[in-house]
């Protein structure tokens, strides 16, 4: 056994149980705290304490099939928007049509209103996966990755 090994432990895996399944601190550097869960249909990542993730921000997620149906024809359009500005085609007018959510990232919540991204993979050659920033009721940001 080495010298080191009784000071040097790693520290056990925090994992908070939530009514959205168990979060995973995943990372915790500099007060910036990253918890997720990757149980169910989405992965999911919220900011908190090194103790828990952030309950608003978890609150926020559990209402979050309601805020994508409420964005359905801005992400639609966003798509449609980006693929004709890079010269794509767009072969579909809802993105559930091409797309498949993949993910969930909630960066802050202030109020009513939060600042999130979603992450879509595509369902077409060449398999893409598409974030958007929301930010309230506004698609902000697009970006990709292959």
């Amino acid at each position: 056994m080495g010298l080191f090994s009784f000071t040097h432990k790693p520290e056990p895996e925090r994992v908070v149980e939530t009514p959205l399944g168990p979060f995973t601190l995943a990372y915790s550097k500099d007060n910036r705290n990253i918890w997720t869960n990757r149980t169910g249909r989405l992965a999911m990542s919220v900011r908190g304490t090194e103790f828990q993730p952030d309950r608003a921000q978890l609150k926020f997620l559990e209402n979050i099939d309601k805020e994508i149906l409420n964005l359905n024809e801005k992400i639609s359009n966003k798509f449609i928007e980006e693929f004709k500005e890079a010269d794509m085609e767009a072969d579909f007018s809802k993105w559930q049509e091409r797309f498949k959510l993949e993910a969930v990232q909630v960066l802050h919540v202030h109020g009513d209103e939060a600042h999130w991204n979603i992450t879509f993979e595509d369902l077409k050659e060449p398999y893409a996966q598409f974030t958007l920033t929301i930010e309230g009721q506004q698609v902000t940001d697009f970006y990709i990755d292959k």
